[in-house]
């Protein structure tokens, strides 16, 4: 048996493989997001941490990271610029593990200035699908994170 794996296998993995198509199609979305969004200041990424932590007021980081299907080192990571520039806030809490993440004012300010521009790319995106065939598709999307979370 040969050590190469047959072109017709690769061809066939990367067709199939979900996790290969669900990042390919993440990081398209994610491009025309944040090519959107630039005059903003913020990133698609960021505007969804600072969404999530205005939702969820004080969330915890563990949950602010199982919100957003990110692990703690990722979101840590993400955090750093926001609180940086005061867009969020560290809340203290009984002890450092239960610290909440806030929305500040000057947050909520960068958010509803990239509003115009999130919806003229979420308007692109809904246009491209047609309004029920992407509500259908936010419920797949919705199953597919229940399937592989909860399998």
């Amino acid at each position: 048996m040969s050590a190469k794996l047959p072109k017709d296998l690769m061809v066939y993995f990367a067709t199939e493989c979900a996790s290969f198509n669900f990042r390919k199609a993440a990081r398209a979305v994610t491009q025309l997001f944040d090519k959107t969004l630039a005059p903003s200041g913020l990133r698609s990424t960021q505007l969804g941490i600072l969404l999530a932590a205005g939702i969820y007021e004080k969330a915890t980081m563990s949950q602010l990271a199982e919100i957003i299907v990110a692990d703690r080192t990722t979101l840590t990571r993400a955090l750093k610029p926001l609180l940086r520039r005061g867009l969020l806030v560290n809340i203290p809490g009984k002890d450092k593990r239960k610290n909440g993440i806030s929305l500040t004012l000057k947050g909520h300010k960068a958010c509803r200035k990239a509003a115009p521009y999130w919806k003229k790319a979420q308007a692109q995106v809904v246009r491209g699908f047609g309004k029920k065939e992407w509500a259908q598709f936010r419920g797949k999307l919705a199953k597919t994170i229940q399937v592989v979370k909860n399998p």
